[in-house]
């Protein structure tokens, strides 16, 4: 209707003094509602907002069942930051023609705002319903049609209600249109993990990269995919480009780093990672974190006796943390100092009773030794109970049932811990142990080679090999 309407409209009233007195005349010049549209947006554009309200007032009069001026008021309302009537007028609009876009636009846009800075439209209202309502508008007022701007703020709509499926092609027309806007591609990254697609995550982030190539964010986010989804040296290398992009932020990445280099079994990179930080600030010297890394790093690479100095300085400096004692133990054990490592351990406990990590350490510590196996398995039983289901924790106590000869209660636990590490050389070492004894010598063998294919930590490959030959023989 507006769009032949405005094809009337001949002139402007050019100042505001003008505008004012027609607006407010017993007989106006015109008594066509386009007149007073045109009129309300000109005042607005010189300051004029009473003038404005004035005018468009004055054309709903005019056509008192138009959704058209309504949602023209209701956008003034929102301009003028009048949430309150910018709803209530835009509702009304949506009275007269629900899929009216204009309207539907403005209602979800001011819902969506309020929902962001938890402003609440009226007293008592649930906060938790704006996103709903703000979606259902903005999705009327999207129709058919591409809009960057609304197809951002729905997607991000989506996302911040989890909606992850919905989101992830709106924000991927954004990203593909404005490769620039930073902010769509970690959006649609976020929706992207979200859905559990880490892949696509990364490959979205890298292609945003590609166009923008020292955005400290995006490099920074791509560091944090790659490290959910336990790609450990791609987001060693990711932190390193982050760091490279941003030096006064770089020594907060450091730990992250370094911790991804560990996992990533680069254990020199990591010590070097660690050393010039500590090098670099003298303070750093007295990080619990770095002296903990610096101590797993120098133990991995078998620098026993420098990891067993760090640690002992680690527990000196801070010895209510954890780490010191748990990694002192871990390098008493390599050192063969196996009540070394229990004391540690027992220290431990009875600084921190529920420190799920110390309770297996210890009942691990003392299956393997064949020593107190109830106790052992009464520690490790405590460990789940804090973190149920751990694998790590389930092969501990499937272990220790091996070693005091109760083979179906192993059974359980070291088949399900099996299971879930395939990739653990000493979990699926324990399990052809098992399978052996149960003399099922097939099953046994094809775990003895899936340990020689894992990680390759905590074990013997000779006496890997030794044993394979021997269910061979059995078979």
């Amino acid at each position: 209707m507006l769009g032949a309407l405005l094809l009337t409209v001949v002139a402007v009233v050019t100042t505001t003094a003008r505008a004012e007195q027609a607006a407010q005349r017993t007989d106006p010049p015109s008594v066509d509602p386009a007149y007073y549209f045109i009129l309300g947006r000109h005042l607005e554009s010189a300051d004029d907002t009473r003038g404005a309200l004035a005018a468009l007032q004055r054309a709903i009069e005019l056509d008192p069942k138009s959704a058209e001026l309504r949602a023209e008021l209701a956008g003034f309302y929102a301009r003028q930051n009048n949430a309150v009537d910018a709803v209530r007028v835009a509702e009304e609009a949506i009275q007269l023609d629900p899929p009216n876009e204009e309207a539907n636009r403005i209602l979800g846009t001011v819902y969506a705002s309020l929902a962001e800075q938890r402003i609440p439209l009226r007293p008592g209202d649930e906060l938790s319903a704006y996103p709903r309502r703000a979606i259902a508008a903005l999705e009327k007022a999207k129709g058919d049609g591409s809009d960057i701007g609304l197809d951002l703020l729905l997607g991000r709509l989506y996302l911040q209600q989890h909606s992850y499926e919905q989101a992830i092609p709106l924000l991927t027309l954004v990203v593909r249109q404005r490769p620039e806007m930073v902010d769509a591609a970690i959006l649609l990254s976020t929706a992207q993990e979200g859905a559990g697609r880490p892949d696509q995550a990364s490959a979205t982030l890298r292609e945003v990269l590609q166009e923008n190539p020292d955005s400290y964010r995006v490099q920074l986010r791509l560091a944090e995919v790659l490290e959910r989804a336990e790609r450990w040296s791609e987001a060693a290398d990711a932190y390193g480009k982050a760091q490279a992009l941003n030096p006064p932020r770089a020594p907060a990445l450091t730990t992250r780093r370094a911790v991804a280099l560990l996992a990533a079994s680069r254990t020199s990179e990591a010590k070097k990672v660690v050393q010039d930080a500590i090098a670099s600030d003298r303070s750093k010297g007295n990080d619990p974190i770095l002296l903990y890394l610096l101590a797993e790093s120098q133990r991995t690479l078998k620098e026993l006796d420098a990891a067993r100095a760090t640690a002992e300085k680690l527990v000196a400096a801070f010895p209510n943390d954890g780490r010191g004692l748990h990694v002192l133990s871990l390098i008493l054990q390599d050192l063969g100092d196996a009540k070394g490592a229990e004391r540690a351990l027992r220290d431990l406990i009875a600084k921190d009773p529920i420190d799920a990590n110390a309770l297996n350490s210890l009942g691990y510590l003392l299956a393997e030794r064949g020593e107190n196996l109830d106790e052992a398995i009464t520690l490790v039983e405590r460990a789940l109970k804090i973190e149920p289901g751990n694998p790590s924790y389930l092969d501990s106590l499937g272990w220790a049932y091996f070693q005091k000869g109760r083979i179906d209660l192993a059974d359980t636990h070291l088949t399900e811990a099996a299971a879930k590490l395939k990739s653990s050389s000493v979990v699926q070492d324990h399990l052809g142990d098992l399978r052996f004894k149960q003399q099922r010598y097939r099953d046994a063998t094809s775990a003895w080679e899936q340990a020689l294919s894992g990680d390759g930590q905590s074990i013997d490959r000779s006496k890997i090999e030794q044993k394979i030959r021997d269910a061979r023989g059995r078979m």
